[in-house]
């Protein structure tokens, strides 16, 4: 067993400080995770890649996008090409509701991609910054900005989306009180 699965394991049993916690994984080592009580998974591959092999956890959400930083100033030729591949919002839609559905009884939530370095740290970073979720800080110097950016930016207008559904509905009750 590896020192990642080690700390893995070890992470898992540790109860979080916060409330909840993010771990982010290569594809190789989330293969290795049991299914375990209180743990969730984002699962996500390349659009040309094969799903990763997971036992049957309750709460999975499965992605396919590239790791495209699109927001970069200086995109590489072969970066360029993906483009089309890159996090979608409605894919950073699916994120925040995956999570905000979560039942009290998961306080650690497994991201993995392809090397465990860019686009699950993306969006352990975001979880991070969004919800407030315990992350292991060392690990996100790789994260992919333009995931966590977008995240970020999806969660942000969902909930002014909320907030003006509820100010026309004090509007609407407002209104019908009046009459």
């Amino acid at each position: 067993m590896s020192q990642r699965i080690k700390d893995i394991f070890a992470a898992i049993h540790r109860p979080p400080e916060t409330g909840k916690r993010v771990l982010a994984l290569s594809k190789g080592d989330a293969e290795r995770i049991p299914l375990l009580p209180g743990v969730a998974m984002i699962s996500i591959v390349d659009a040309d890649s094969a799903q990763a092999v997971l036992p049957p956890y309750e709460f999975l959400l499965r992605l396919s996008f590239s790791d495209v930083d699109f927001l970069a100033h200086n995109l590489s030729d072969r970066a360029q090409k993906k483009l089309g591949e890159a996090m979608t919002k409605a894919q950073g839609l699916e994120v925040n509701r995956f999570v905000r559905a979560l039942p009290e009884s998961i306080h650690t939530v497994i991201v993995h991609c392809g090397a465990g370095v860019s686009r699950s740290c993306g969006v352990a970073s975001a979880l991070n910054a969004i919800y407030g979720f315990e992350v292991e800080e060392q690990r996100l110097k790789g994260a992919n900005q333009s995931v966590k950016k977008l995240l970020i930016e999806v969660a942000k207008n969902q909930s002014r989306s909320k907030d003006n559904r509820r100010a026309k509905s004090k509007v609407l009750r407002c209104a019908t009180k009046k009459e």
